[in-house]
């Protein structure tokens, strides 16, 4: 008697710390691999959060811009006189169209401001700004700055936050090539932290995540908080430094660790501005999931390690069969990966007991391999609804890039691509068979005086109203977007000649001349029509031509089709 209960004290030893081992080993394992795939998606979140608002950011600076370097090859400008009424109302229009300028104006070649929005500026010299002086001579994009004399007729920024803004200049150069003055806007910083902090909280609708903007020298641009707090010499960004690429964690100024991914401002201007949005989220809550996920498996561990033990207890209570009758069954469950028939009437006492404990250990080991697998399906269900999500969200931003966001058409960026389209095809095929690409340039008349008297919202309906007839006079391989502002443009590929196009262009000027617009009642657009042309290097000169025809329409009396060949 007192060796079997030697032998029970030392089997319950051995196959207690046995069953401890393993589920420490699998529970280790499986929040090893837990703690990655959850860490690689969080970093993915981060990642995709900084490229979206680095890829935007440099879109929407691209196409303000293009804005300038239009409005500085504008017929009411290159022709002059830069003091007329119409040059100030054309700068009106633009500002009202592009909430984010704060100030546009035109100066003369000596730096005296003629006219300007609001009238801010106007008489004053501008010819030692940089802006200025830059833009005598190219397209110009600056950085940020403080400017005292414009913020003191501005209205205060909200939370006192001091006035900055970001400078857009280009020449004016008359038909002979002179120049004949600069015209340049303002747009406020804030656009620029809104556009940021619009594309955090899309990708991160919870706040975990926020982004900053930071320049060349790794000085703080945005948030405010950390710019001043940087000026004051506090420690704000971490020691390492960002090289434009950091992925990883990195412990800020703030002594907390953050999950960080950072994203250069892509050159895609006339400025090499140098910005980096870094994205980060705190490292506590981004590895949140893992630890509760750890907490869950310990808990699983340590009720699985009990039943585990009691039934290493029970074996070895009731253990006294031959040690080749315990190989024979323990190679059994190993091969079968089930519960054996064990003896109904064992042959001893000792064989009776042991045939009751493995049956119970069976039992266990089965239940937590379905448990781990269960465990491991709910993992691999996680990862699939990151991915999804993550798809989800990448999708929307192409749609972003390429779409309207208020009528649905094609927007400039997605346009021009299809403008480059359509001259190569007509460079290579457009001989061959007698077919030609054309441009239509839509302009609402007397658009100005709907929001004046109906309000923009109903200017906004007028422009939805607006797209849904076009795509319905359209064909189906027309491509309809929207130019800026009320203007419109259409895309005409596969023409058999002028007459396709000006067929077209009244066909849509007809349509909405017989239209009633709800508060607004009748409505007309002048469109101006030009075609592809073999000496066209780029799309700008059949943007220019159909421009030109616009406003040769706008001339006439409106509510007209020009064709510029």
């Amino acid at each position: 008697m007192r060796g079997t209960r030697s032998l029970r004290r030392q089997l319950s030893l051995l196959l207690g710390g046995l069953a401890l081992a393993i589920l420490g080993l699998v529970g280790g394992y499986l929040g090893a691999i837990a703690a990655d795939e959850l860490y690689t998606a969080q970093q993915a979140a981060v990642r995709a959060t900084a490229q979206s608002a680095a890829e935007l950011l440099a879109t929407q600076l691209r196409d303000r811009e293009r804005e300038i370097e239009l409005l500085s090859g504008a017929p009411h400008l290159v022709e002059g006189p830069l003091d007329a009424e119409r040059v100030r109302a054309a700068l009106e229009r633009r500002a009202a169209l592009h909430d984010e300028f704060a100030w546009m104006g035109v100066a003369d070649p000596a730096g005296k401001v003629l006219q300007a929005t609001g009238g801010m500026l106007t008489g004053r010299s501008v010819a030692q700004r940089l802006w200025f002086i830059a833009a005598r001579e190219r397209i110009y994009v600056g950085d940020v700055h403080d400017a005292k004399p414009l913020a003191a007729l501005l209205p205060a920024q909200p939370n006192d936050e001091p006035t900055r803004f970001i400078d857009f200049a280009a020449p004016i150069r008359d038909a002979e090539g002179r120049l004949a003055g600069v015209v340049g806007a303002h747009a406020h910083w804030r656009w620029i932290t809104g556009i940021v902090d619009g594309v955090t909280r899309r990708q991160q609708p919870g706040g975990v995540v926020d982004a900053l903007i930071i320049d060349r020298e790794g000085r703080v641009l945005y948030p405010e908080a950390l710019k001043v707090a940087q000026a004051a010499g506090e420690p704000v960004l971490p020691k390492a430094p960002l090289n434009g690429r950091f992925e990883g964690s990195l412990r800020f100024g703030d002594g907390k660790d953050y999950l960080v991914s950072e994203a250069p401002l892509l050159a895609r201007t006339n400025a090499e501005l140098g910005w980096r949005i870094v994205a980060r989220q705190p490292m506590e809550l981004a590895l949140r999931p893992v630890h509760e996920l750890r907490r869950e498996l310990v808990l699983l561990g340590i009720v699985a390690a009990a039943a585990l033990t009691l039934a290493a207890l029970l074996l070895a209570r009731r253990v006294s069969k031959p040690v080749e009758q315990l190989v024979r069954i323990a190679e059994r469950v190993e091969a079968e990966r089930r519960i054996p028939d064990f003896p109904a009437e064992p042959a001893t006492r000792e064989l009776a007991r042991l045939s009751d404990a493995m049956r119970s250990m069976a039992h266990s080991l089965l239940e937590t391999e379905q448990a781990l697998q269960r465990t491991n399906a709910t993992l691999e269900i996680q990862v699939q609804q990151r991915t999804a999500e993550l798809q989800a969200t990448n999708a929307a931003l192409a749609h972003l890039a390429t779409r309207d966001p208020l009528t649905g058409l094609h927007n400039r960026r997605s346009l021009d691509a299809r403008l480059a389209e359509a001259l190569a095809l007509d460079r290579r095929y457009g001989a061959a068979n007698g077919r030609v690409h054309g441009l239509l340039l839509i302009d609402v008349d007397h658009f100005k005086r709907v929001n004046d008297v109906h309000g923009h919202q109903a200017g906004d309906a007028v422009l939805r109203q607006l797209a849904q007839l076009l795509l319905a006079t359209l064909r189906v391989s027309d491509v309809a977007a929207r130019f800026g502002g009320e203007e419109f443009a259409v895309l005409l590929p596969e023409l058999g000649g002028p007459l396709d196009a000006v067929l077209t262009a009244e066909k849509i000027r007809s349509a909405v001349e017989a239209a009633t617009f709800p508060e607004v009642g009748r409505l007309s657009v002048s469109i101006g029509i030009s075609l592809v042309s073999p000496e066209d290097a780029d799309v700008s000169p059949l943007i220019a031509r159909a421009d030109a025809a616009l406003y040769e329409a706008k001339r006439g009396g409106r509510n007209a089709v020009v064709l510029k060949p």
